[in-house]
């Protein structure tokens, strides 16, 4: 800087400084972390639920209940847990914005086979330790209490003990989580969550079970189902996970045909399951025929011949049809059996699920492994076996014959190369496939393949209630997104049984007892009630004590009590989650809201979760409410609108996994993590970019994403910053007649983003509140209008009527802002609201309190709008002309200098319009000079030039003649101080 521009630099700095009205504001440029956990999130969070809460309950129509699907209380949050519960928290806060009473009551799921495997794993890990350390004392001497304490480490622990582990880790979990959850910024009633651990909801879900008794849904069977040898439990479909890229181990085995001789081929994909064979199904409206391979007389699908050509290229046909009725009237043998006391000959059954598209069109039929099986031969009165055990190996229930020698081998191991060989040995082996890739069930704990066996278990009857249930569901529920429906409804309409009883201890027991000689279930309206009426007073625990059974079996059962026992099995988590609907009824029927809700036919407006509780909650909430209808009730569903999210993902599309090391969790988002290189985005940064994904399909998640949020993040700061900083000295605004044509032009344009955003947040369509937002914070306010007032704002007279119009304006812009962006981003407008004037808070707490601000409808000016968005268009080629202009010329460095001719047709529509508004070009362009010339039939042509005009040293606009000298505006301004 040379010594003159210093000396002018110092003049106007002593002269004029103090006369610049630059923006004045303690909202702070960065969020202080310490300020956010101890005043801001309580005002969002605690504070503001209380006062919900605490009002008048309204009629129904002003009440609105999202009902949480409970997440499971083991380990720590991941980012799947923050994109859920942000989007809910967005929903609630919508509705509490506009009025309504909201209720939200967080839960957790508390029960299942996870907790239990954690808490095993806990008190192993303890036991391993003792151990180790008794051995080490018993090695210095003999000690008996030693001896005992180590025999008593090495005993299977008993049912009160692990139920006593499992309760202490699911409330540590559920704590902890229900803490993360709350410094995330959530709202809800954690004060008073549900668990449904609680000895209230246990009653309450017994209840729920007593419902289906009594409609006949309950029942009792020895039947094939899906299980996990790992854990040894029965399994719902909702617990699987389907492997597309299993390996098993296909066959091609031979039956011969009793009196004839030819052998039936069948195709296998689980070859152990042939010790458990008891029929052979056909199509008999097939055709099948014979063929000749390898020495063999084998009757195949015909369709199927060239499909074992590839096996057996020399194979020969023959002119043999056979009608698949035919085949129905030949029985076959099982030489797996000879010698034992089931050598007997098995049927030849038609199956409708045989099909002439793969295999050899006959299939091996195994009532306990299967299904199709087990259905086909139940009418046949073929009962189902399955001699395998819980931990999937064989067991002696075998015939007794060599197949004895199978007892104790895992089916899926040694067990199946062990029976291919025996099946060469009987020469029953065609073609062996040990590389048959296709998809095949897993469990998803475990992660290892699951078996299907035959066990005793408790399921519901859904095959009674699916009709009414799909039905409610196609004409009474809204999906978000659309397609979720026919998935919904596609998994309930092919399900005809739920199986609800597992073989595990921590969980709620199935309501019934059993006779301790003949084994046979004592279950009715009258032990159910009493069971749950003892659980409700004195726990779960109470039902693995011991002691009386005629604590448990009224006496007006007329049965012994002591002849029975309790059961061991308990309840499939999904039907504790599922019967959560009935705090829903609990809430509406204390509050006399009950009534309406059964006449307008739901309880809850909305569930809300990925898109995986199709197979799994959404199901079993409406299973559980429509089965517990009694006949002369009107169906009421558990929700009226389901909501799916999809999964989240790394940047690359890819499963986060921590193998992979590409998780990132909730709080490298809100806190940072270098290592991961994700920048520190605070919670709002967190709920940006949940809130700017397509939530309804798989959302990424990584560095390149989180720093474009962070971007958003700070340039909403900044907005807040600016606008604050603008008004603080505004007393009174101005009215709307007052205001120019700018003015009114972004007042348009607040009232269309406002209802924009509003119908955004009525279709659950975040990420285009967030676009919105975007265009209208960059476009039409730092682009635009702020960069044209900063002028008037800093260098104006106070009591200016541009200016005090900006100012009103401005605080019209933070009424929308706050009002739209509060569900998304609480903590940062919290803070913005508590450094608001009373202009802007309406002398209110919290803008939730204020309610949803909506523009007034005089604003909308779309004539003018039209106007304005042709002259910014025409303002951006202006632009063009001055940015070229300054590059090629020397003496010219900014546009302030410029000096702009246009020539127009004046004809045109442009012309008419720049006419308009020539007077305020220079204003808008931020330019010296401009001139609209007319020039008839002419192309347009935009010439700039420096001008001859001087900066003033107070505004630095170039309007002057003379150097030094301050401009008109600024002589008046400076003379009034």
């Amino acid at each position: 800087m040379g010594p003159r521009i210093q000396r002018v630099f110092a003049r106007w700095k002593s002269s004029y400084s103090a006369t610049i009205r630059l923006p004045q504001t303690d909202f702070p440029g960065r969020t202080n972390q310490q300020l956010v956990q101890s005043v801001l999130i309580p005002q969002i969070t605690k504070d503001l639920y209380r006062w919900n809460k605490e009002r008048e309950v309204p009629p129904l129509e002003d009440v609105f209940i999202l009902h949480d699907g409970p997440p499971y209380a083991n380990g720590d949050l991941h980012i799947g847990h923050a994109l859920n519960k942000v989007l809910k928290d967005i929903i609630v806060r919508y509705e509490l914005l506009n009025g309504k009473y909201v209720h939200y009551r967080p839960g957790w799921d508390c029960h299942g086979l996870p907790i239990e495997l954690k808490a095993l794993e806990q008190i192993a890990s303890r036991n391993k330790a003792r151990k180790k350390e008794i051995k080490k004392l018993l090695k210095q001497g003999p000690d008996e209490s030693l001896k005992a304490e180590l025999e008593q480490l090495d005993s299977k622990l008993k049912p009160l003990e692990i139920i006593g582990l499992c309760k202490e880790h699911a409330l540590k979990t559920q704590k902890s989580q229900s803490q993360q959850f709350e410094k995330m910024g959530i709202m809800g009633d954690f004060d008073e969550p549900y668990l449904t651990l609680d000895k209230q909801f246990v009653a309450r879900q017994l209840k729920v079970f007593k419902r289906l008794f009594d409609n006949n849904l309950i029942k009792r069977q020895d039947k094939p189902v899906y299980w996990g040898c790992e854990n040894a439990t029965a399994l719902a479909e909702g617990e699987l996970e389907y492997n597309p890229q299993h390996r098993s181990t296909a066959a091609y085995v031979k039956f011969p045909v009793v009196g004839q001789d030819v052998s039936l081929l069948i195709w296998t994909s689980t070859p152990w399951t042939l010790a458990s064979n008891r029929a052979i199904s056909v199509n008999e409206n097939m055709e099948y025929t014979i063929i000749e391979s390898r020495g063999d007389k084998l009757v195949v699908g015909r369709n199927l011949v060239e499909s074992l050509r590839k096996i057996d290229p020399d194979l020969k046909e023959t002119d043999v049809v056979l009608p698949g009725a035919t085949l129905l009237e030949y029985q076959y043998k099982n030489p797996l059996y000879s010698g034992s006391s089931v050598d007997v000959a098995f049927p030849v059954l038609h199956g409708d699920h045989v099909t002439d598209t793969a295999g050899t069109g006959l299939v091996h039929t195994a009532p306990g492994h299967g299904q199709d099986d087990y259905f086909l031969c139940l009418s046949h009165n073929i009962l189902p076996y399955s001699p395998v055990n819980e931990y999937g190996k064989y067991t002696a229930e075998l015939p007794d014959n060599d197949l004895q020698e199978f007892v104790g081998l895992r089916v899926l191991g040694e067990g199946t190369d062990k029976m291919l060989a025996k099946l060469d040995s009987l020469s029953m082996c065609y073609h062996v496939d040990g590389n048959y890739i296709h998809s095949y069930p897993y469990d998803w704990r475990s992660k290892k393949p699951i078996i299907i066996r035959s066990t005793p278990q408790w399921f519901i009857d859904v095959a009674k209630i699916k009709a009414t249930t799909t039905g409610l569901l196609e004409t009474q529920t809204e999906f978000v997104p659309s397609k979720g429906s026919k998935r919904l409804i596609s998994f309930i309409h092919h399900r005809n049984e739920w199986c609800i009883s597992r073989q595990r201890s921590w969980g709620v027991p199935i309501p019934v007892v059993y006779h301790k000689t003949t084994g046979e279930p004592l279950i009715n309206d009258l032990v159910i009630d009493r069971i749950s009426e003892v659980i409700a007073n004195e726990d779960v625990e109470s039902w693995f004590t011991g002691g009386s059974m005629a604590k448990w079996i009224p006496a007006e059962c007329g049965v012994d009590a002591e002849d029975y026992v309790c059961g061991t099995d308990t309840m499939d988590v999904w039907f504790d989650s599922g019967t959560s609907w009935t705090l829903v009824e609990q809430f509406l029927d204390s509050h006399g809201l009950l009534p309406d809700a059964t006449a307008r036919g739901y309880l809850a407006d909305v569930y809300l979760e990925g898109s995986d509780q199709h197979r799994g909650w959404f199901q079993s909430s409406v299973l559980t409410k429509i089965g517990g209808t009694a006949a002369h009730e009107r169906p009421v569903m558990p929700y009226s609108k389901i909501i799916t999210h999809g999964f989240t993902l790394d940047e690359q599309g890819d499963k986060m996994s921590k193998s992979l090391g590409n998780t990132i969790v909730p709080g490298d988002i809100i806190a940072g993590n270098k290592q991961k290189q994700v920048p520190s985005l605070g919670i709002d940064g967190l709920r940006l970019w949940v809130s700017q994904a397509d939530y309804s399909s798989d959302i990424a998640v990584g560095p390149v994403i989180l720093n474009r949020v962070a971007d958003i993040v700070k340039k909403l700061r900044f907005t807040f910053r600016f606008l604050l900083g603008n008004i603080s000295d505004l007393e009174q605004s101005v009215s709307y007649a007052q205001l120019d044509a700018m003015d009114r032009y972004i007042l348009s344009k607040l009232h269309t983003f406002e209802r924009n955003t509003r119908h955004h947040y009525k279709t659950h369509n975040y990420s285009k509140v967030v676009k919105d937002m975007n265009q209208l914070v960059n476009s039409d306010l730092s682009s635009l209008y702020f960069d044209i007032r900063k002028d008037c704002l800093y260098t104006d007279a106070a009591d200016c009527l541009k200016r005090r119009s900006t100012q009103t304006v401005f605080v019209e812009i933070l009424r929308v802002l706050t009002s739209v962006l509060s569900p998304i981003v609480p903590v940062m407008i919290q803070e913005v609201w508590n450094h608001a004037p009373e202009l802007v808070t309406r002398s209110t707490e919290s803008p939730f309190r204020a309610g949803w601000y909506a523009v007034p409808d005089e604003y909308k000016d779309t004539a003018l709008e039209h106007e304005m968005e042709q002259l910014v268009k025409f303002s951006h080629q202006i632009k063009t002309s001055i940015d070229k202009a300054l590059r090629s010329s020397e003496s010219m460095k900014m546009a302030a200098e410029a000096c702009v001719t246009v020539q127009l047709d004046p004809a045109s529509e442009q012309y008419g319009v720049l006419a308009k508004y020539e007077p305020f070009m220079t204003e808008y362009l931020m330019v010296s000079q401009f001139t609209l010339q007319p020039a008839p039939g002419h192309k347009t042509a935009i010439d700039v030039a420096r001008t001859a005009l001087h900066k003033c040293p107070r505004c630095w606009r170039f309007v002057v003649d003379h150097q030094d000298a301050l401009c008109n505006r600024c002589t008046a301004v400076v003379a009034c101080r």
